[in-house]
């Protein structure tokens, strides 16, 4: 049943009955943690599940997500990659069950108000002991109060369920309930159309009732099998046989089995216990193999699964083509599949997953080339050492012409470039070379890459990257993908070319190259300048980063840790990196420390430690690796910091510049350092363009300031720009360089010191989302420009207007009056207003909190001035970044930080116009749906009381929110306050009746949720 039902429940091949009694125990299983059916083969388990989630389709208390088991998910990354994809994530699966079922847990946590039931068919395969056991009985006990997870097994059922029977927070539907009852058989007989009394004999057994039915009234008790087979024609019967004995098949499938055209709707058409998929994979149900077990002889089983399993291996379906293989004893094919598998060097099955393939093989395969090269993937995470030795007795065994002999020379070769090893990968390339003229053909694509990662100029890469081999051969693996990326990045600098060539390899992804993938496509964006497309990548990328992903691709922190730098949060560049250094230092990479050494330089410049910085780079500086193109290799960030910081290796640089858009780099960084050591602004002033355009995405932010600052003195506009866009972090920088830079820069840096107001010594705190009242320093300030209404009109507008001009200031605020003397009353309040927030600025000094520039007025809120609207949008802003990115409890901690803001309304004690009354308007919007949406997680964290309160502050904000209502309802319903529920939700149909609106999908559902509880005994 497992096979193409992976995430759909299979159709129902002929009508079923109603069973209400059983609908409605599983009704139920969106208010329990738990619902199991339990039972042995032929009960109905998988069709009674897939009944009720037909049932809930027509009238949703929840989501149901679908997920069949396998013989693999005893495998936590199979189980686990199963399990993310039904509740929608695609992040790597972490190695710890634990930590992959809070993963789940948080998933489902993130769909509240929505409840979610994880189905699990079948997961009686899934061992109790296994990992993916393991990670089963975690997810049971993380699950949040709206998840919930319902399991279909024969016995034993391998979860504890005791202590959840003992709560109420389970049910277990057994053997004994689902016989058919009485009235059952009746409607049963009726939808078969035979009499009643023909299956007054089955016991109540679901199957044996189905296959009675169909044998029909002459079917002898006992003999029903005999009776229906011998309807059936021998080739039928066969046929029938053929596709018991390899789990089911498609029309193509079956076609290669039978040799022949087959319909497999017509030929299955009229049997019992036959299950089809969406897809048109159809399966008989296991109580046919006993019953069509002599209809094959062994030798023919074993056929007509190998020639199934190599179909499925050519379809990469590539864990039923090794269950298929190994059932067939078939192990010169399954021998293929593990070639195939492992043949790209990175395997494109996760090791947990080989190595139960291992288990299975038996002792002379296992020692097999094949075997030993499979035995080697699974080593060669942990101890690459041993994984070189078992490769090295793999080609020694394996005969010259065999296809396995250039699987063994990639995985030596991948392990050969991770210790930086030419000799190695020269000799290998050269044994390949040799496989390649044999008419290995696989062999062929490989080499071209494999010598581009030894070319020493961008010539040598280029001519290897057209090779016939890429350009006109097989499709490309995604390990080879990621390597013709690396190549063009790395090696040439064609950023753009590596851009395409990742996002083409993320569309299908192979699970052990996602994140070395995202890197590329990370730094290719980077190095163009497209810092918010680079951003939005980094949630995922910083998901996948673990500690053996880090032992493996170490560069990965790398490129997160500058990233953030370059972004400006240096606190999370700080923190990942120490996350990871012990992860980062047992790595046995070659560039590890490399890599290392980069991202603990570039926290330390943005932290302004340069001595640090170039002590780190120092340390790595024996390591051929950390030289000149070699770096670029590991990252494209150590170009600048070395550059700068390390002069001895300028030279270098200088006699032989790197390709492509690495030109750049250089260019700002001969710059910066002409700026900073010699006061030679000439450099600057010759900027191309295409520098120009990278300098923040490419520098650390001092350094950009830096830059900045010489393009100023240089005439170069773009420069002041860079510094605001910088913000307070550019002060340091300018305050450093007035005092001991080079004299033209330092007198801009003056300059711009004084243009910019010098920051207050006093930090206000601002309210308005209630009767407006500021504090200075925690005190509250009682001052009669407060008092003037047009003062807090003023500030208001400047709160919800960026940058609006004086024009349009008095138009809004003194519409009656004529443009002087709207003009004059404007200036007049300014005063007050500057009076207001800097009451100690002397009169030469510019005015800090309102600043004006020609006919633009601007407000500067920063972290001299919070303002409670500000802060309130920013943590909504934050929860909806961490909603994104699937994290429903950092997102419900900005939602509370936001919603603890909140007073009566936006400025209450201000009059205005349109404008005021808009932004009154979205901010009680916001407000609501924060309430609403922290209310739904709360709820399914548990906390009924506190998503009450919330859904009474949104109602009392907004009473015609419907959403609101719900979540009242939901939180009282959840209470158990059955009455007041209902009350609540007449009052929600009787606001959308004055509204003249229909009700929303849930609020149906909770009014059906209220029915089903009327009446039913607790428990």
């Amino acid at each position: 049943m497992s096979r193409a039902f992976r995430y759909t429940p299979p159709l129902a091949d002929r009508g079923l009955i109603v069973r209400p009694r059983l609908l409605d125990r599983l009704h139920t299983r969106f208010e329990r943690r738990l619902t199991a059916v339990v039972a042995p083969a032929g009960f109905g388990k998988t069709t009674l599940l897939a009944q009720a989630v037909q049932e809930n389709t027509l009238s949703p208390l929840g989501e149901d997500r679908w997920l069949t088991c396998q013989r693999d998910d005893t495998a936590l990354s199979f189980l686990g990659a199963g399990a993310f994809a039904a509740v929608g994530l695609t992040a790597p699966v972490p190695e710890d069950p634990r930590e992959a079922a809070v993963t789940v847990a948080e998933a489902i946590w993130h769909a509240a108000p929505r409840q979610v039931a994880l189905i699990l068919d079948d997961v009686h395969l899934v061992g109790p002991s296994s990992p993916g056991g393991h990670f089963v009985a975690e997810l049971v006990e993380e699950l949040p109060r709206n998840g919930h997870v319902v399991l279909a097994s024969r016995p034993p059922l391998p979860v504890r369920t005791s202590r959840l029977l003992a709560t109420g927070d389970a049910v277990v539907v057994g053997e004994s309930e689902l016989h058919f009852e009485d009235d059952e058989v009746a409607a049963f007989a009726e939808s078969r159309h035979v009499a009643p009394d023909l299956l007054r004999d089955v016991g109540g057994w679901p199957a044996l009732a189905e296959l009675t039915a169909t044998a029909g009234p002459y079917a002898v008790s006992g003999y029903v099998w005999e009776e229906l087979l011998s309807r059936l024609t021998p080739d039928r019967r066969r046929a029938l046989a053929v596709l018991v004995a390899v789990g089911g098949a498609d029309d193509e499938l079956a076609t290669a089995l039978l040799g022949v055209d087959v319909r497999l709707e017509e030929l299955l058409d009229g049997l019992p216990l036959v299950a089809r998929g969406r897809s048109g994979w159809w399966s008989l149900h296991g109580l046919w193999t006993e019953v069509l077990q002599h209809q094959l002889d062994p030798a023919e089983v074993a056929a007509v699964r190998r020639t199934a399993g190599l179909v499925l291996a050519r379809r990469h379906r590539y864990h039923d083509a090794v269950d298929l293989l190994t059932e067939a004893g078939a192990w010169e094919e399954l021998r293929r599949v593990v070639v195939e598998v492992c043949e790209v060097g990175t395997p494109l099955v996760p090791p947990d997953q080989l190595e139960g393939w291992l288990r299975r093989l038996p002792p002379a395969v296992q020692g097999s080339a094949e075997g030993l090269l499979l035995s080697a993937m699974v080593a060669e995470p942990i101890s690459p050492d041993a994984a070189e030795q078992i490769l090295e007795r793999a080609f020694a065994l394996a005969p010259d012409t065999a296809p396995v002999r250039v699987a063994c020379l990639n995985a030596l070769l991948e392990v050969a470039f991770r210790r930086s090893d030419g000799t190695r990968m020269r000799r290998v390339i050269e044994q390949l070379t040799d496989l390649a003229a044999h008419g290995h053909e696989r062999a062929a694509s490989w080499i071209p890459l494999f010598r581009g990662l030894l070319a020493r100029t961008p010539g040598e890469v280029r001519a290897q990257l057209a090779s016939p081999a890429l350009v006109a051969g097989t499709a490309l693996s995604p390990v080879q993908e990621w390597l013709r990326g690396h190549l063009l990045l790395r090696s040439l600098g064609d950023a753009a070319a590596a851009e395409s060539v990742a996002r083409a390899a993320l569309q299908q992804p192979a699970p052990n190259m996602l994140v070395q993938t995202q890197c590329l496509l990370l730094e290719s964006l980077r190095l163009r300048g497209r810092l918010d497309q680079a951003a939005e990548l980094l949630p995922d990328l910083l998901a996948g980063i673990d500690p053996a992903r880090v032992c493996t691709s170490p560069e990965c922190v790398t490129y997160a840790v500058v990233l953030l730098g370059v972004l400006g949060r240096d606190a999370e560049a700080a923190e990942l990196l120490r996350a990871t250094r012990a992860a980062l230092a047992d790595s046995t990479v070659d560039w590890a420390p490399v890599a290392a050494a980069v991202a603990e330089a570039s926290v330390a410049v943005s932290a302004g430690d340069e001595t640090a910085a170039a002590a780190a780079l120092r340390s790595v500086q024996h390591l051929r690796l950390s030289r000149r193109r070699g770096v670029l290799t590991v990252t494209p960030a150590a170009l600048p910091l070395l550059y700068v910081l390390l002069p001895e290796v300028r030279p270098q640089w200088d006699a032989e510049p790197p390709p492509g858009c690495f030109e750049a780099v250089l260019e700002l960084s001969r710059a910066l350092v002409a700026v900073r050591e010699q006061g030679r602004l000439e450099a600057v002033r010759r900027l191309s363009a295409d520098a120009r355009a990278v300098v923040r995405a490419v520098l650390p932010g001092p350094w950009t300031a830096e830059l900045a600052l010489g393009m100023v003195a240089s005439g170069l506009e773009e420069g002041r720009a860079l510094v605001e866009e910088l913000g307070p972090r550019a002060r340091g920088t300018l305050r450093g360089v007035s005092a001991s830079g080079p004299p033209p820069v330092a007198a801009t840096a003056r300059r711009l010191l004084r243009e910019m107001p010098p920051a207050p010594t006093s930090r206000l705190e601002l309210r308005v989302l209630g009767p407006m009242q500021l504090r200075r320093d925690g005190t509250v300030v009682v001052a009669r420009e407060l008092r003037r209404e047009r003062v807090r009109q003023l500030l208001g507008y400047l709160l919800t207007h960026d940058r609006p001009t004086r024009a349009a200031v008095t138009a809004d605020l003194w519409p009656d009056l004529d443009e002087v003397a709207a003009a004059r009353n404007l200036r007049v309040t300014l005063a007050y207003l500057h009076a207001l927030l800097e009451p100690d600025r002397r009169e030469p000094d510019a005015p800090y909190f309102v600043r004006s520039n020609g006919p633009i007025l601007h407000l500067v809120v920063d972290e001299a001035l919070q303002v409670d609207v500000v802060e309130f949008e920013r943590h909504l802003d934050e929860a909806a970044r961490l909603e994104h990115q699937g994290a429903p409890s950092a997102a419900l901690a900005a939602y509370q930080q936001a919603l603890a803001l909140w007073d009566t309304e936006f400025l209450p004690d201000v009059s205005g116009g349109d404008w005021l009354q808009w932004e009154r308007d979205r901010l009680r919007g916001r407000f609501v749906g924060a309430a609403v949406r922290a209310g739904e997680l709360l709820l399914a964290r548990g906390d009924a009381a506190a998503a009450r309160t919330l859904g009474e502050r949104a109602l009392g904000v907004d009473n015609w929110s419907e959403e609101a209502h719900q979540l009242l309802v939901a939180a009282l319903l959840e209470s158990g306050d059955l009455l007041d529920a209902r009350r609540q939700l007449r009052r929600c149909l009787q606001a959308l009746a004055e509204l003249g609106v229909p009700a929303q999908p849930r609020t149906a559902a909770l009014a059906r949720r209220l029915e089903v509880h009327r009446g039913r005994p607790p428990g």
